[in-house]
């Protein structure tokens, strides 16, 4: 029988994890809200984040958790740069040449990235990486801790960004609808290039906290890419704060079923709690139903 002290220990784990599920899942609501568009790309622009901060510690010398902006401000100019190149020129083409084409640039990435940096698994190894936190029976690693204060951080963040800035303000109202914001003036072409920008920003932020305490390789957005489509889904189409909450509640659920069951079905059971949601609540936990 399991105890109470493990399943403590599991749900706490959960929430830490759950919480860079929660930044892939944010990046990839911004864009599906605002651009109705399916990123199945978002999880290798995490990895791409993920790599920024291995190389800015291997060259440079470059603390991870002091590498955030790095990652953020280099993968933010890839996804403008991706948006203005690619997305833009299939924003009104039917929703299979839209898939087609983010398919695509996540093969580019991520085979271009096991071209240039090699298919093997890379490690950051930090002083702080073996730092323990003890709470009664409960353990705490640093750089977990620090991801989800972090996570946190950013959450907030872009909340306040959304609610109190013009240009989270012409977001949110592009999201709403693009031809009643476009005849109030705003720029909808260049709320695209910034929504697409953040949005795999927010991811690359993602990989930056993975990569403090997990191997890394090109292969792995793959992975965040899948759970990110659940977490959306899970949270609401077009959700993105709704996406952050079902991010960390997968991930107490992966990590507490992992008690009960073999670890390598943990993701089956998010997959069951994802299919039971839809058949309840089809909308997600925090979405509404469109008229």
């Amino acid at each position: 029988m399991v105890g109470l002290d493990y399943v403590a220990n599991a749900v706490v784990s959960g929430i830490l994890i759950g919480s860079v599920y929660s930044l892939v899942g944010m990046g990839l609501a911004l864009i599906w809200g605002i651009m109705d568009v399916i990123n199945f790309a978002q999880g290798d622009y995490m990895m791409l984040g993920a790599f920024v901060t291995y190389w800015a510690f291997t060259l440079a010398g470059v603390d991870p958790l002091l590498s955030v902006p790095l990652s953020f401000l280099v993968t933010f100019a890839l996804g403008v740069l991706t948006q203005r190149v690619v997305i833009e020129r299939v924003l009104d083409a039917p929703m299979v040449s839209q898939i087609t084409a983010t398919f695509a640039l996540l093969l580019m990435i991520r085979y271009g990235a096991e071209a240039a940096f090699g298919p093997y698994t890379k490690r950051i190894y930090v002083p702080y990486a073996d730092v323990i936190f003890r709470f009664g029976t409960i353990s705490l690693q640093l750089p977990r801790l620090v991801a989800f204060f972090v996570s946190l951080g950013v959450a907030v963040a872009f909340y306040v960004f959304l609610k109190t800035t013009y240009t989270g303000v012409a977001l949110r109202a592009v999201s709403q609808n693009r031809m009643a914001a476009y005849l109030m003036g705003i720029n909808v072409r260049k709320m695209y290039w910034i929504a697409f920008g953040i949005g795999v920003g927010i991811s690359a932020v993602g990989g930056t906290l993975v990569a403090t305490f997990l191997p890394i390789h090109p292969e792995m957005g793959g992975f965040y890419a899948l759970i990110a489509f659940i977490v959306v889904v899970f949270g609401g189409f077009g959700s993105v704060f709704g996406a952050y909450i079902s991010g960390i509640i997968i991930g107490v659920t992966e990590s507490v079923s992992a008690l009960f069951i073999s670890p390598s079905l943990k993701d089956v059971v998010a997959f069951l709690l994802f299919i039971a949601i839809i058949l309840v609540k089809p909308t997600g936990l925090f979405g509404t139903e469109q008229r």
